[in-house]
């Protein structure tokens, strides 16, 4: 017994030391070692400063357009009640395409060309030929400050002064700016046709650019003749959809200019909120016609009818 439990040890050690000098035999897989690098091997492939090459203003705080698509809870649509005017270059391609743009131009010239056919028609007219110089500023002045490249671009200072200047005078219709207006008619058929306009391209304020009178008209005409209808119902809707979109831009566009310094009552925090609410209600609306969804689009242009109507109340 004593030889068979000795026996018995013996091979029992033997299997133990085996096992563990198996376990220990084993190699470790063979890593990879650690990259060099030579000094300046990858010089001209890397910008030392990534920052240094950005071009244009950096902005110093979140746009305040992204401030305007917070939660809001009475509207299913966001606003931005009380929030600051929009600022910056980067907010115009946000409130207006650079399509619409193109086209509202162009448009304004064709009804020009029936309102500057001679002094006499010019003078019934004189008020429509003002609102359609308003527009053209004002929309030349945005072209200057696109944050993209955009058709009429290198003209766009110099032509929102010109045509700026043309509709102030057009506030007391006389030959001279029957006159001044057909040049400014002419001037328009040469940029449509692809030349350049150029001249002393003198700052011009928001409010020069487009006058609180002018404006409101324009802001008026585009929800009563042109929103309002086009949204009446399914089938309207359907027909006029990009014109839709085009009209709830242009009042977008309006309603950041409203807000901008130095613009009557612009500094008022309750005009602003008005100004704020209206404008956020046709980016909406755009945003709804272009998803095809003709009831949220109703309700949108329906907000911006309220809001007018409501700053009319306080201001005329």
């Amino acid at each position: 017994m004593k030889f068979r439990f000795l026996v018995g040890l013996a091979i029992g050690s033997l299997l133990v030391g085996s096992s563990v000098y198996a376990q220990r035999s084993v190699k470790k897989p063979k890593r990879a070692a650690p990259p060099t690098f030579k000094p300046n091997e990858f010089s001209g492939v890397f910008f030392s400063d990534a920052l240094s090459q950005l071009s244009g203003e950096l902005p110093s705080a979140p746009s305040a357009m992204a401030a305007t698509t917070k939660p809001d809870k009475g509207n299913a649509a966001a606003t931005n009640e009380g929030d600051a005017p929009l600022t910056g270059k980067a907010v115009w391609k946000e409130l207006i395409s650079a399509g619409t743009l193109e086209d509202l131009v162009k448009e304004s010239k064709t009804r020009l060309d029936g309102i500057i056919t001679n002094p006499a028609g010019f003078q019934t007219n004189v008020g429509k030929a003002r609102r359609e110089f308003t527009l053209i500023a004002a929309s030349m002045a945005v072209i200057a400050q696109y944050p993209e490249e955009i058709r009429w671009q290198s003209s766009a200072a110099y032509s929102q002064r010109i045509f700026a200047r043309t509709a102030i005078n057009c506030k007391v219709p006389s030959t001279p700016v029957f006159n001044e207006a057909k040049q400014r008619q002419q001037d328009l058929q040469n940029l449509l046709k692809g030349s350049k306009l150029s001249g002393n391209a003198e700052e011009v304020t928001w409010e020069e650019t487009a006058d609180r009178s002018p404006s409101m008209i324009l802001l008026e005409w585009s929800i009563r003749e042109h929103l309002l209808p086009y949204t009446s119902n399914e089938k309207k809707f359907r027909d006029s959809q990009e014109d839709v979109i085009k009209f709830a831009e242009l009042i977008a566009m309006f309603g950041n200019i409203i807000q901008q310094p130095g613009m009557t009552d612009a500094d008022v925090e309750e005009y602003q909120q008005f100004a704020s609410v209206m404008t956020q209600a046709a980016v909406d609306a755009a945003k709804a016609a272009r998803s095809n969804d003709a009831d949220l689009t109703r309700s949108a242009v329906s907000r911006i009818d309220q809001a007018c109507n409501k700053c009319h109340e306080t201001y005329k």
